[in-house]
């Protein structure tokens, strides 16, 4: 039998949680237009969130690595607000998929900033991993052209974040200090000036707020797990690929929304369910593959 290393689980449940969140956050455009404004108060709302977990948290290591730790939060800001132009686009169940391509832009960033190296066989379960997309997406690898090309612009900047985390990692910051961190950082930074930043925009309705709090408690719940993923696992390509099963796992999810009637959810059709549930046949083959190639 198998042995699956015990941070793949912890990847998959931080897949499963973050399937939604992403998924979920079609769910702003009902309470403003302002992009920027929905991807800086998602990060807030998660932030204030973050602030319960601090007695557990080494303060030590947030002003030792405080300059990487601010550039890392830039990164995930400025990719959260390319994220929600390319939903704001494109259909939730073409972007979600699409940001499978990270595991590429992370892959070449750890040639270039950590020097990590796999065997052949895990690149294979990362190529298939990318052409279960294909599926995932109709049998086509384009949807809007601009939805497109803020989903490519999403997946380098969260790449670059990735590339920090391991860094920060490295250097001996626990799983749970980084997850509360990235957080609390741009809520203490930024949300001061949000009534100058966004001026007559700034403030949040009770319905917004409700909406605001679901997302931050599964996205920040997914985020802890996923940083203890990375901590035992310190090899972030083999992360991404394992996360790259958020594709289909976005796929039901949508699906499940839909039939709730969430607003802004597309409905699949027949035919979509069949490509899409392939491509998650796919994705999951590939992920064993890759796993393969650990031992």
């Amino acid at each position: 039998m198998l042995s699956v290393p015990s941070y793949i689980w912890l990847t998959l449940i931080a897949s499963v949680l973050h399937a939604f969140s992403f998924t979920y956050t079609k769910q702003f455009l009902a309470h403003s237009n302002n992009r920027m404004k929905l991807a800086f108060y998602s990060q807030y709302a998660v932030g204030l969130i973050a602030f319960c977990l601090l007695p557990w948290v080494d303060l030590d290591q947030l002003w030792a690595n405080i300059e990487l730790i601010v550039l890392m939060c830039a990164f995930i800001l400025i990719a959260q607000t390319s994220y929600l132009n390319a939903l704001q686009h494109g259909d939730a169940s073409f972007v979600v998929p699409m940001l499978g391509c990270k595991m590429f832009a992370v892959a070449g960033l750890s040639v270039l900033f950590l020097n990590e190296t796999y065997s052949s066989i895990v690149y294979l379960g990362a190529a298939g991993a990318f052409a279960s997309l294909f599926f995932l997406n109709d049998g086509k690898l384009h949807g809007s052209p601009k939805a497109l090309g803020f989903i490519l612009l999403t997946c380098v900047l969260f790449a670059f974040a990735d590339i920090s985390v391991v860094v920060l990692l490295n250097n001996g910051m626990s799983g749970l200090d980084l997850a509360v961190f990235v957080f609390i950082v741009p809520t203490v930074l930024l949300m001061p000036f949000s009534p100058v930043i966004f001026k007559g925009d700034w403030q949040v309705s009770k319905s917004f707020s409700k909406t605001l709090f679901i997302y931050a408690v599964v996205q920040l719940a997914g985020i802890i797990i996923l940083m203890y993923a990375f901590k035992q696992a310190q090899q972030v390509t083999m992360i991404n690929i394992v996360q790259s099963s958020r594709g289909f796992l976005a796929v039901g999810v949508v699906y499940l929304m839909a039939r709730f009637g969430f607003s802004h959810i597309e409905t699949l059709s027949k035919r979509q369910l069949i490509n899409r549930s392939f491509g998650g046949f796919l994705m999951f083959a590939s992920l064993a593959v890759a796993i393969l190639g650990l031992q």
